[in-house]
């Protein structure tokens, strides 16, 4: 299996394991597609729809759908920024849905650690970190 592959294979597990998490704890309206934005709006404080469409490739007609979605479901609210644009702010609701995500990961890190070894564990997210650096820096 190539790297690329590999890695579009993996983010694609962990974001359906993420989302039946999410579900069993009660966050509704939920997708794949809805999940990934959270650590970027949480990584970036006053992004705009139109800065996060850019970040993770969708159309802007797309992050609005997205956004809407979002809104209706409590997860953000937008805060008026200047006469053109909204920034995104997460809601309590998003805080809980964080905290709980992070926990998950740390949980699926803490038993892969027992699977393969926290040193092979560190080594592999090291290896990853720098091929992640090397791509962006190609970017």
């Amino acid at each position: 299996m190539s790297l690329c592959f590999l890695s579009l294979e993996m983010s694609k597990i962990f974001n359906k394991l993420i989302l039946q998490k999410l579900e069993e704890e009660g966050f509704d309206g939920l997708s794949e597609s809805l999940i990934i934005l959270f650590p970027y709006i949480l990584e970036n404080k006053k992004i705009t729809a139109s800065q996060l469409a850019k970040k993770v490739g969708y159309s802007r007609q797309a992050m609005y759908k997205n956004i809407k979605k979002l809104e209706d479901y409590a997860y953000i609210t937008l805060i008026l920024e200047n006469q053109k644009e909204k920034s995104i702010q997460l809601t309590p609701k998003s805080d809980k849905l964080i905290l709980l995500t992070i926990s998950y990961i740390e949980q699926i890190e803490e038993n892969l650690a027992k699977r393969i070894g926290k040193k092979e564990l560190d080594k592999y997210i090291k290896s990853q970190e720098e091929i992640y650096t090397y791509l962006d820096s190609l970017n």
